[in-house]
Order: structure tokens, then sequence, then C-alpha cells
């Protein structure tokens, strides 16, 4: 989001950028300091060019509580298929024994 910001509103370029490619390395080199000074910077953009918020918080705890309802239902299937694989044993070695 921040290339996006920083080509189409510092540099005043469109969206005609058709190879444009972030890399970690130039000549050998790390350029890993400059992503932590791009972030640092997006702070001093105009609130105009801000992204808006991607997540209100109720969206954010209905997506948590999905999750966890999820989870739940995961968690009593494989208990559930558990049970019905330990009886299936249990009546096999019946009809073995």
């Amino acid at each position: 989001m921040y290339h996006w910001t920083l080509l189409t509103y510092g540099y005043s370029m469109n969206d005609s950028i058709k190879n444009f490619q972030v890399v970690n390395t130039i000549n050998s080199e790390q350029i890993g300091w400059t992503l932590g000074y791009m972030i640092n910077q997006t702070n001093y953009l105009d609130p105009e060019y801000r992204p808006s918020r991607l997540l209100t918080r109720a969206e954010f705890i209905g997506i948590i509580i999905c999750f966890l309802v999820l989870l739940v239902i995961s968690i009593i299937l494989i208990i559930i298929s558990i049970i019905i694989l330990m009886r299936r044993r249990n009546s096999a070695k019946k009809y073995f024994s």
C-alpha cells in the first residue's frame, strides 16, 4: 500500500506502471532499512492520502467469533470421530475373539 501511495501521490505516477518489483537486495547489499524508513514516513502522509481502516472493531470481533465457533465445531467433530473409531475397533475385537 505504501508503494502505491508513494508512486501515485509522491512521484505523480499513474496506474500505467507495469513492471514494478520490490526487492531485498541491490548489488548484493541488503536494503531492509528502507522498509522501516518507509513505514516511519507513512506517519507524515496527509490524512486525505492515507488508506482507510481495513477492519472496524465490530468486524474484527465478528471474525474472531466465527473463528472460535468453527474451532469448537472442529474439536467436537474430531472427538466424535475418535469415539466412533474406538467403538468400531472394540466391535471388531469382539467378532475375532
